[in-house]
């Protein structure tokens, strides 16, 4: 409940109008919120990990004032738990890496680290391998700091920079959180950067006096051969290769310069910082433009939130996001929010206006909608299809119904070229789901690429975009509509007993829009879908219920049985809870593969529940 404040049922309400009253009164204040200018709440947190390195970088640029670093510190603080630990997102388990960085950002502080609970987290780090087998970015912390080695990094060849965009081990043929990535740490490496901060070492493991190095790829043939690669790598570095390294080296400072965004950063928060220390160990001065831009980026991506597991009456405290509001979060939340409007202009001006990378490997010309606010060069399909998904619910007689036409057909125009040769969609670059980094067996090379780009994101991406084009008239017989629905068809087969609900609900909407009731993909989904259902009438979460109850509704025409214990389950939890409800994770990018959405819950029932009372529902 934001600010623990309830909406009281109007007179003469039923429970459904004021359940939905009451939820979409609170989509609008989270939409209000979340683009607040001077108090922002963050609605996509992330695991504290980037607010660590934010404080570890500040060691160098001095840029968080003291309310900043004291709100920052406090959200890592409250994010650690008894046993010590700080935990992974998604499994809640204890999070070598995450716990780690904490310990190190708390010592960094001021923190005592003879205290009860900075014991407490280091004998976790211990007996989870030491600091030395967590991820890349630790790894990459602790070599900055001087700690440990550049060698117990990957080598990247910087050969691979004078590369044609065609080229299969080209930088370009990356997804854009990889590159962004890779650019800065090329340089980093080779200056090498060097920061002094808190002594961490205690994080190691030590066999005596000499430190335990990491295996930096997995077990097996390939690995052991790309290890010795990469030592081969790191040999042929200490020999003078002149004009090719020179130019390679140019090369990624051209593109660093090239890849920073109108809102000052690149892409994501984690990039954003490594860029900023590459510029800087490239001689950029303090009152650079481009250091003070890409600084106010990280800023403008910091957020009020509250802890995990905490209260909504617990007060909140300052958070560092991944990007600022995304996107298609400000869409879902603008459609739940409806009456308003004056927010359909906003969205319009999101629009992509210019070229970016995102066109390299892609035959359209600009539009759709980028992640988040300012991101000129990236696309981003899930954006885009929750933007479509809310303009398209304009009323006809609307003053923006012209500009919002417009700007769908030159969405949908990029939508289609975005399509994969299989027939899946692309979320920011076509290709980005099969290329070499995600194939490398680094113990790194899953985190390093996006997760949303595979899995059961890309499944609900082609269902969306699928939807989308169903809207703007494309039909089931289209050779590009026909081709992804082969896709989706040979993945029901396969794999729809292991789909989660919000998988099987958009798969579910989209056999609505294109299929024939009795077509054997559209009745295996509702099938499964059916089957989900719990005794209580929910399908798990609260987002889960939501995303279930609007797929029966479009499979069956009507509100049935099932969709009517759903709507109750939904009713009653907002009767019970208000706009306390839980949120949901969405995808979010490298290190951190999702993030928490706590504006979910309520926003994905206010759907939900107008979706049902439209089609003549009742409880």
């Amino acid at each position: 409940m934001i600010d623990g404040i309830r909406v009281a049922d109007g007179a003469g309400e039923s429970r459904l109008e004021a359940a939905i009253r009451s939820a979409t009164r609170a989509a609008g204040e989270w939409r209000r919120r979340a683009l607040d200018p001077e108090r922002p709440w963050l609605v996509g947190v992330a695991d504290v990990g980037v607010a660590c390195e934010v404080i570890l970088a500040d060691r160098l640029f001095r840029d968080l004032s003291a309310a900043e670093h004291a709100g920052l510190i406090a959200w890592i603080r409250a994010s650690q738990q008894p046993s010590g630990a700080w935990l992974d997102p998604q499994t809640q388990s204890p999070d070598l890496s995450l716990t780690s960085l904490g310990w190190w950002a708390c010592v960094q502080a001021g923190d005592d680290p003879a205290s009860e609970r900075m014991v407490k987290a280091l004998r976790v780090v211990h007996e989870l391998g030491g600091a030395q087998r967590a991820s890349f970015s630790v790894r990459l912390w602790l070599a900055i700091a001087g700690h440990i080695p550049w060698g117990w990094l990957p080598a990247v060849p910087s050969e691979i920079w004078l590369l044609p965009p065609s080229s299969v081990l080209s930088p370009s043929r990356v997804c854009p959180w990889a590159r962004g990535l890779l650019t800065p740490y090329l340089l980093l490496t080779r200056a090498p950067a060097r920061i002094h901060l808190s002594d961490a070492r205690p994080l190691l493991l030590t066999r005596g006096r000499e430190m335990i190095p990491p295996r930096i790829t997995r077990d097996g043939l390939v690995g052991d051969l790309v290890q010795n690669f990469d030592t081969a790598i790191k040999i042929l570095r200490k020999m003078p290769r002149g004009p090719l390294l020179r130019a390679s080296l140019g090369r990624a400072q051209t593109w660093l310069a090239h890849a920073q965004q109108s809102h000052g950063g690149w892409f994501s928060a984690r990039p954003t910082l490594l860029s900023l220390l590459a510029l800087r160990v490239a001689g950029a001065s303090f009152d650079d433009p481009r250091i003070r831009r890409g600084l106010g980026y990280l800023r403008h991506a910091r957020g009020l939130t509250r802890p995990p597991l905490t209260s909504a009456s617990d007060p909140p405290h300052l958070g560092q996001g991944l990007t600022s509001p995304p996107l298609a979060v400000i869409a879902r939340l603008t459609r739940a929010a409806s009456g308003d409007e004056g927010a359909i202009p906003w969205l319009l001006a999101q629009e992509l206006t210019e070229p970016g990378e995102w066109q390299f490997r892609t035959n359209a010309a600009v539009g759709g909608w980028p992640g988040e606010a300012g991101a000129r060069h990236h696309l981003d399909i899930d954006a885009t299809c929750a933007v479509l998904e809310t303009l398209a619910t304009l009323p006809k007689d609307s003053s923006q119904r012209g500009p919002a036409w417009a700007a769908m057909r030159r969405a949908i125009e990029v939508l289609l070229a975005m399509q994969e040769p299989d027939g899946t969609f692309a979320r920011y670059e076509r290709g980005e789901s099969n290329v070499w980094m995600t194939q490398a067996p680094w113990r790194d090379a899953e985190l390093m690429a996006d997760a949303s780009a595979s899995g059961e994101a890309r499944v609900q991406r082609s269902a969306r975009a699928l939807r989308q084009l169903a809207r703007m008239g494309w039909r089931a017989d289209d050779d590009r509509v026909a081709r992804t629905m082969r896709w989706l068809e040979g993945h029901v087969e396969r794999d729809i007993s292991r789909d989660s609900v919000e998988t099987l609900a958009a798969l579910g909407r989209c056999a609505a829009d294109l299929c024939a009731p009795d077509q054997p993909l559209r009745r295996a989904v509702e099938r499964h879908l059916r089957g989900r259902q719990r005794e209580d009438g929910s399908f798990g979460t609260v987002t889960a219920t939501a995303d279930a109850l609007e797929a029966l509704i479009a499979l069956e025409g009507r509100p049935c049985v099932q969709a009517v214990r759903a709507a109750r389950h939904l009713v009653g939890r907002i009767e019970g809870e208000g706009d306390a409800l839980p949120g949901a994770t969405i995808a979010g990018h490298g290190f951190s593969p999702c993030v928490y959405d706590p504006s979910a819950g309520i926003r994905d029932a206010a759907l939900a529940l107008r979706a049902f009372a439209e089609r003549g529902g009742e409880l």
